[in-house]
């Protein structure tokens, strides 16, 4: 009894707020799974790696892998801008590119077919490769992606029977199939390409299993030859004959709903069955069978004329961490890049612009939402072979009401001892109240008790408990892993710090050689060291193989801003609010209206700068710092306005070396607004409150360019009050149109 109060007072002095948490516990009981199984028609090794696939998880090496794709329409985004968009979406840790390839897009006329320009399939996919990207086809022949028919060309949608087995349909479908396999030749892992999986179909939830089972073989005939087949899971197919992987979909903003939907279950660590609103608890297949993925997570949604909405970077942060919480091996974006629609091939009653609201914008500009999913990306990526082989333990009484903003959202991940827990405080449409929290995890030979901390409303927490670092164990850490940097004997493990929670963690001192750590409150109890900031970020310890192990605390902003890259074959952490866009030989630092580049670079003393050498600063012992100025640039851009909601906005034939774009920031009131260049319509802006912004780059010297905005229609819904007041009142009109350089530096690298 003396021990057990001896504890809960170092606890409670820990601790601030433990007088008023709230205890929430979690059993990690070992329980019985599907023992693991390959499935053994999808695997292949070139060069020495090997991809393969089990019913839990991916595998690259014969190691769990947990991939991350993102969705980027090389149709609709300029190919002369394809390999700058595939870097951007590689430094925001995605590892796979998917993209649809529309039956429509190609073949324009029967028998006719286009593969140049915006429709040049195998550049991009080459370009893919240049970038060490890999490649996940999408090639239908049904397609959807808000395309005319689907993507079907308009003789194919006139046969009663598509999507069947009907003769005429599987002869068509033939030779698209051929048609693609033309253009991919040689470009599939076995060939040492970069293309790895295929999705036949798409979302066929009325059609027959056997369907399926045809499109693969006339695909294999045609000499697509993937490692990986996949379908939608609300698919119908034959999975006794594990020919393909259903992977899901889910969205936070349903655009395709009312104001873009309300509250959803997809916040409860809940279901992970296909949730879309026409197929809910359709699943036509052994989830068993299969390792839990995910080709529609959606971190944006298309707006429509009538359903307008915000996508708010924290929601699909959130939505993202519940996925990754309750299961996920494989997550997919759709769409992570946006882009303009072909004229005259977009889905009726929708508008020009496939901007989605996407991570990267319809003109490659990086959203807040880039940033903030980027910080969860990192954690995967290092963290993610030992997440992949864990499994879920849900609490006693989980969270099933969306509407409840009282109790807290968890669940865990864990392989024997070790994993991790997933907090939830937020929820699409609802706001969450602060939540002051102790977290008991109950394992089979030890209790874990995290210190008290306050969950502030419309956020997430990760928090590992006995976590290895080399050979040392970190029994919990109240922050969340970021990043795992290893370089020989130096391991370097970083954290974000929860907002207004100082970091409080113990390590098993049998592990380590250190004990006490300046900057820190130690306090030493049996076997374990319990240790809180007292304003230092980082501590140092040897485990007891040489290992050097440092653990940096870094803040939210400094996550979002933070880039993994190599420096001189080295692991290393690039922090700046510039966007980074980083290759092998150099690092493109971009930024919006600001010519003053700033960076910070970890591990010290690289000198991985060509022409650059660090600045002093005190406060940044772990860090070099570097500050380059570069000249100032006023846009060279005239707006006028012929008409009320009518505007021209001349351009510049070029800009200087140190501009890599012009931004059109353009605030209006109104219903839509439209781009137009010599009275051609490019792209359109359906308005829901937020600034657009256009890239000026495509449009140089092409003359100069009109916008029109138009009236609200009274049937839109999703606008919140106060903004259909002030339209009411003060009527459709600009408030300003600016012109901001977006700043470039390229800084070379000594590697």
């Amino acid at each position: 009894m003396f021990k057990r109060n001896l504890i809960m007072l170092i606890y409670s002095l820990l601790s601030v707020t433990q007088l008023n948490a709230q205890v929430y516990k979690i059993d990690l009981k070992d329980k019985t799974e599907k023992p693991l199984e390959k499935i053994p028609t999808m695997a292949g090794t070139v060069n020495g790696t090997t991809f393969s696939v089990n019913n839990r998880y991916f595998e690259k090496d014969g190691k769990p892998w947990f991939p991350i794709m993102g969705e980027m329409h090389y149709n609709r985004v300029a190919p002369q801008n394809w390999e700058q968009e595939i870097i951007k979406m590689k430094n925001a840790g995605i590892s796979i590119v998917a993209t649809y390839v529309f039956w429509n897009e190609h073949e324009t006329a029967k028998g006719v077919w286009d593969w140049k320009n915006n429709r040049d399939l195998r550049q991009f996919i080459q370009l893919c490769a240049r970038q060490k990207m890999m490649v996940w086809l999408r090639i239908g022949p049904w397609s959807h992606g808000e395309q005319l028919h689907g993507g079907f060309p308009d003789w194919i949608q006139q046969i009663k029977a598509h999507r069947s087995n009907d003769p005429d349909y599987l002869a068509a479908s033939k030779q698209l199939f051929h048609q693609i396999a033309g253009q991919t030749k040689g470009l599939y892992f076995k060939d040492s390409g970069p293309i790895i999986g295929i999705q036949l179909e798409n979302e066929y939830a009325s059609g027959q299993a056997e369907h399926i089972s045809e499109l693969k073989k006339m695909a294999l005939s045609a000499n697509i030859s993937p490692v990986y087949w996949s379908v939608t899971a609300n698919t119908v197919f034959d999975d006794r004959k594990m020919e393909v992987i259903p992977l899901q979909g889910s969205y936070p903003y349903r655009g395709w709903e009312k104001a873009g939907g309300g509250a959803t279950k997809d916040f409860l660590y809940g279901n992970d069955q296909w949730i879309m609103t026409d197929a809910l608890g359709k699943v036509f297949y052994d989830v068993h069978k299969f390792p839990k993925g995910l080709c529609e997570q959606g971190c944006g949604s298309q707006m429509t004329y009538n359903n307008r909405f915000v996508v708010e970077p924290h929601v699909v942060e959130a939505h993202l961490q519940n996925q990754i919480g309750r299961g996920m091996n494989l997550v997919g974006y759709y769409m992570f890049h946006g882009g303009t629609q072909t004229p005259g091939l977009k889905e009726p009653g929708l508008p020009e612009s496939y901007d989605f609201q996407s991570p990267l914008s319809e003109f490659g500009l990086l959203r807040p939402s880039y940033r903030s999913l980027k910080t969860l990306h990192s954690f995967v990526n290092d963290f993610g072979s030992d997440l992949a082989k864990m499994k879920i333990f849900e609490p006693e009484n989980p969270v099933r009401d969306e509407m409840d903003t009282k109790n807290l959202r968890y669940i865990a991940r864990a392989n024997g001892n070790s994993g991790f827990l997933f907090l939830g405080n937020t929820q699409v449409r609802v706001n969450m109240p602060d939540k002051t929290v102790s977290m008991q995890v109950n394992l089979p030979t030890e209790q874990i008790s995290f210190p008290s901390l306050t969950l502030k409303g419309q956020t997430t927490a990760i928090l590992p408990f006995n976590l290895k670092a080399g050979t040392a164990l970190i029994k919990y850490v109240t922050a969340q892993p970021f990043a795992r940097l290893v370089n020989g004997k130096h391991i370097s493990l970083f954290f974000q710090e929860l907002p207004g929670v100082k970091p409080q963690l113990a390590i098993d001192a049998k592990t380590i050689l250190v004990k006490k750590f300046k900057g820190w409150q130690t306090i030493a109890l049996k076997n374990q060291l319990l240790l809180k900031s007292e304003g230092r970020k980082d501590l140092s310890f040897s485990d007891k193989e040489g290992n050097r192990v440092t653990l940096i605390f870094l803040s939210r902003t400094q996550t979002e801003n933070a880039w993994r890259v190599k420096l001189k074959k080295q692991d290393a952490l690039l922090i700046t609010s510039a966007d980074v866009l980083a290759e092998d030989h150099k690092i493109t630092l971009q930024e919006i209206n600001n010519k003053e580049f700033k960076w910070q670079v970890y591990p010290k003393s690289l000198n991985a700068f060509s022409q650059h050498t660090a600045i002093p600063e005190k406060e940044t012992f772990l860090f070099d710092t570097y500050l380059l100025k570069t000249d100032p640039y006023i846009p060279e851009v005239a707006v006028n306005y012929p008409k009320e909601q009518n505007a021209l906005i001349t351009l510049p034939l070029s800009f200087p070396k140190n501009v890599s774009n012009v931004i059109l920031k353009i605030d209006y009131l109104g219903g839509l607004a439209q781009l137009l260049q010599k009275g051609k319509l490019i792209t359109d802006n359906l308005f829901n409150g937020t600034s657009w912004q256009v890239g000026l780059n495509d449009f140089l010297k092409n003359g100069e360019l009109q916008v029109d905005i138009q009236d609200l229609d009274d049937q839109v819904t999703g606008l919140p009050a106060d903004l259909l007041n002030e339209i009411k009142t003060k009527g459709t009109r600009f408030k300003e149109i600016k012109a901001l350089p977006q700043y470039q530096e390229i800084l070379s690298l000594n590697n």
